[in-house]
């Protein structure tokens, strides 16, 4: 409390000084016993006030904050003990010592003195020396408690500037990381930190033919440390998937960044899938995480762990690869870091070992697993704070997960029906073939073309192919005749894509409905310098040369296969029939 004047009733010093050990309150009806108390407080080298009564007693205290109270019980009104409950709710947090004065020597007084807060007590009359000793013991217990109260006071402001710099970089942190993510609305997404920042690290990004990448990482501890790694991961899994980096780079990359920034103690568990636009077969990783589940209409496959986490070594081993799992229209795919099955209830049980169990076996049957998984785990750990971050996520495996394969596919409707959509990619982006499946998805047309998906990304692949190897890389055929050949010919393709060649791409595929069968018209054009397209080419059946075969089956599939502007141009017209 502040200082304040004293009410003009209080009896105070003559000359209004103030005593080098604070002001000293007494609060008696008697006023012998305020003068002999008074008079022997002023040579300790007190400033003293008194009240004759409670009431004075509390508006003298609102006013003047004494640093010690020495109060009577018996009085008219308000009684000492009355009075001395008010006094200790006023006071809050500051200490303000209380030393009961009392004609009484009943056990039950002196109990009632501690009760109602009283710190002190001797029976009238007393001796000024043990008094004396009294005041100086209480004046070390309260000169203790406000200097702890100062340090606590300090520490609490410390405290809060260092929560709101945390809650301001959380936010910058949450958007460098968070804000590249893609598909989030078409994902179950459940992220909960057990500090400010979230050791459970979320990323997806699609690669350019329109396929999702989607890791869950988990950062050995949780809050800050725990997080620090998260920026350098993002940054390395956004862009390389951004390129079309295969994954088994992506997770070298983000390995070798990880074991230099982090101490030997730190390193990050994570799982990462990429889901293809188009084809059926899902590649996953998985790097001491909790088993991820891939829930198809056969039942649940897990996808257990089968290498170290990231940052550990210096370096992948051949062990570490990727996997692959098969994959069908309608599957989902579930990732969960180890706090969602370690969080505990109030009797110490784990929700890995309660509740997950029974929503895993209703989600195998075909229920959101979100729309169940948060009430349940509010439920599980209501009364317990949980120790470490829980991350899961949840991803179906439907057309609307998927992107656009570039910024630059665009799409042309019609009013008769027809439409078209291009995309053209360059230099890094070379070596991701886009998919059929994206490009019709882009248009609305998947649904409608599905059964002819299998042999449109058969001639899309080829013709592609085609362009890339032979017209921007500029490999040669003949090098697959060798006994070796074709190892040598895609080891060479690698080499060139990895050595980031310089040229373009453009793939167009163009819808006409027609009646009885619709036409699909792709377009391929590349930046190369062509070839002879006089030169025939040999039936497939004829055909004993080791290249040339996925062109003939371009061929057999379409109704027409022609090349233009010197063989820099292909176009192919598949008819639905």
């Amino acid at each position: 409390m502040g200082s304040r004047a004293t009410t003009p009733s209080a009896r105070q010093d003559v000359d209004g000084s103030v005593g080098h050990r604070g002001t000293a309150l007494i609060v008696d009806d008697e006023a012998t016993n305020r003068l002999l108390l008074g008079t022997m407080l002023r040579r300790e080298g007190f400033h003293v006030i008194e009240a004759e009564d409670g009431y004075q007693a509390l508006s003298l205290f609102d006013a003047s904050s004494p640093d010690i109270i020495f109060m009577d019980v018996m009085m008219p009104g308000m009684d000492g003990f009355e009075t001395t409950r008010r006094i200790k709710a006023r006071s809050g947090a500051d200490f303000v010592p209380v030393i009961f004065l009392t004609a009484l020597h009943d056990d039950h007084s002196q109990v009632r003195c501690i009760e109602v807060g009283g710190d002190d007590s001797l029976s009238k009359p007393f001796s000024f020396t043990i008094l004396k000793a009294r005041i100086v013991a209480m004046e070390r217990v309260r000169d203790l408690h406000r200097s702890i109260a100062a340090k606590n006071r300090m520490l609490a402001g410390l405290l809060e500037i260092d929560r709101q710099e945390q809650a301001l970089a959380e936010r910058i942190f949450s958007y460098a990381v968070n804000d590249r993510n893609v598909a989030r609305e078409h994902l179950g997404l459940l992220l909960r930190p057990a500090a400010t920042f979230n050791g459970d690290l979320f990323l997806s990004q699609y690669l350019p033919d329109g396929s999702l990448r989607v890791l869950l990482g988990d950062f050995t501890g949780h809050g800050l440390a725990a997080a620090i790694g998260a920026l350098p991961v993002s940054d390395a899994f956004h862009s390389m998937t951004r390129k079309g980096v295969v994954d088994e780079m992506v997770l070298e990359e983000i390995n070798s960044k990880l074991y230099r920034v982090l101490p030997a103690d730190r390193f990050m568990c994570a799982c990462m899938v990429t889901l293809p636009a188009s084809g059926d077969v899902m590649r996953w990783w998985n790097g001491g995480m909790p088993d991820a589940m891939l829930c198809h209409a056969d039942g649940i496959r897990r996808l257990s762990s089968h290498s170290l986490p990231l940052g550990i070594m210096p370096e992948l081993t051949e062990r570490d690869v990727p996997r692959e799992a098969p994959l069908k229209r309608g599957d989902r795919v579930l990732l969960m870091t180890d706090g969602l099955l370690e969080v505990r209830d109030t009797q110490g049980r784990s929700f890995g070992e309660t509740g997950l169990k029974s929503l895993i076996e209703s989600w195998r049957h075909g229920s959101s697993l979100m729309t169940a998984l948060e009430p349940a785990l509010d439920a599980h750990c209501k009364e317990t704070q949980p120790q470490d971050d829980i991350g899961v996520v949840e991803i179906p495996f439907v057309p609307r997960l998927f992107g656009r394969m570039s910024a630059s596919t665009v799409q042309y409707p019609s009013h008769t029906g027809e439409c078209s959509c291009s995309i053209v990619l360059r230099d890094e982006r070379l070596g991701s073939i886009p998919s059929v499946e994206s490009l019709l998805a882009s248009l609305g047309l998947l649904e409608e073309l599905w059964e002819h998906v299998g042999s449109l990304e058969t001639i899309l692949h080829e013709l592609y192919a085609n362009a890339l190897e032979h017209g921007v890389l500029k490999l040669p055929s003949w090098m697959k005749t060798t006994p070796d050949g074709f190892s040598s010919y895609y080891t060479e393709r690698e080499n060139r894509l990895a050595a980031v060649p310089v040229g373009s791409i453009r793939v167009d595929l163009h819808y006409e409905p027609d009646s009885p069968a619709s036409k699909v018209r792709i377009t391929i054009t590349d930046s190369g310098q062509g070839f002879d397209i006089d030169r025939p080419c040999e039936p497939l059946h004829v055909s004993v040369r080791p290249w040339g075969r996925g062109i003939a089956l371009v061929r057999e599939l379409c109704e027409s296969v022609n090349y233009y502007n010197q063989g820099t141009q292909v176009e192919a017209v598949y008819r639905c029939a």
